[in-house]
């Protein structure tokens, strides 16, 4: 459980300067405890951060913010009853208050609760109907139920309102690969690429997905992109190699493997593979070796 809620960490100076600036002196105490829990929550102290933040509530009960960061350091230390608890309880004093519900859906969904999960993120989407984030997290929650389709409901919806979301077309692509139908989720593994051109994942599940179509070669490349983004340049070169044996004409492959190569400083073996890829008409082969003043017919 612990490291499944690192990502909810996130220390906001801006909420503790908000809550001190707003403050009486009554308040102060409740304030500067909470401050001294931020500072634990930094260095992952979380027993520290757990007292200072109890403090601060026993001071005064009614800050919503306090509850949440007391919610992010048990998850700290994946205490899994008391993170809801206290995320529950800052929604209970803002019902509004969105990070806690996708907090607390997270937190269902780690345990494998996830109609719990899927009821707590449909709540934030009636909060902000046009959160990405959130239909997105509701993608998930229902893919993890395996109920596909309406996952992928989601994750449209999510694409829809920022079409630049590329981990929900990551997403998406992964339902899609569930129901198998391959084609549609290498669309939208593609159109995660497209977006996000080093997103290694989304080049291995497409190369998982061309092979259970029969398509070796496209295969192949894309798991040679995949170890490209991952920086293991051998694994790399040797999948586009495996292309090129399937397809001695594919030109695609030549042309990655000139850009390992390049990567690795070995100009011959760059050049000669763009060589061979441009010769095979692939235009960007072309253009590079015109720009640098090398021959290729």
């Amino acid at each position: 459980m612990k490291n499944l809620y690192r990502s909810l960490l996130v220390v906001t100076c801006s909420a503790v300067v908000g809550l001190l600036s707003s403050c009486g002196n009554a308040e102060k105490d409740a304030s500067l405890e909470f401050f001294k829990g931020e500072t634990y929550a930094r260095f992952q102290d979380w027993d520290k951060a757990i007292t200072s933040y109890k403090k601060a509530i026993e001071r005064k009960s009614d800050m919503p913010e306090v509850y949440f960061y007391l919610g992010n350091a048990y998850a700290g230390k994946g205490d899994y009853e008391h993170l809801v608890e206290a995320y529950k309880k800052a929604i209970d004093l803002n019902p509004k208050y969105l990070d806690a519900y996708f907090n607390l859906g997270l937190a269902y969904c780690a345990k494998e609760d996830y109609d719990k999960g899927i009821e707590t993120y449909k709540k934030a989407i009636e909060i902000k109907p046009d959160s990405a984030l959130g239909h997105n997290n509701l993608g998930v929650a229902l893919h993890a139920k395996g109920d596909y389709p309406k996952a992928i409901e989601a994750f449209n919806a999510a694409i829809k309102i920022n079409p630049k979301f590329v981990e929900a077309y990551y997403n998406a692509g992964n339902s899609y690969s569930k129901m198998n139908n391959f084609d549609k989720a290498i669309e939208s593994y593609s159109l995660a690429t497209q977006n996000k051109g080093d997103y290694a994942a989304a080049y291995f599940e497409m190369g998982v997905c061309f092979n259970k179509k029969g398509n070796g070669i496209e295969a192949w490349n894309n798991f040679g992109l995949f170890y490209y983004f991952s920086n293991q340049y051998n694994q790399a070169i040797e999948s586009f190699n495996n292309a090129t044996k399937l397809n001695k004409d594919y030109a695609v492959a030549y042309n990655n493997l000139g850009v390992v190569y390049n990567k690795l400083g070995n100009q011959e073996k760059a050049i000669e593979n763009f060589k061979v890829a441009a010769k095979l008409n692939y235009l960007p082969a072309q253009q590079l070796l015109t720009q640098s003043n090398v021959s290729w017919k």
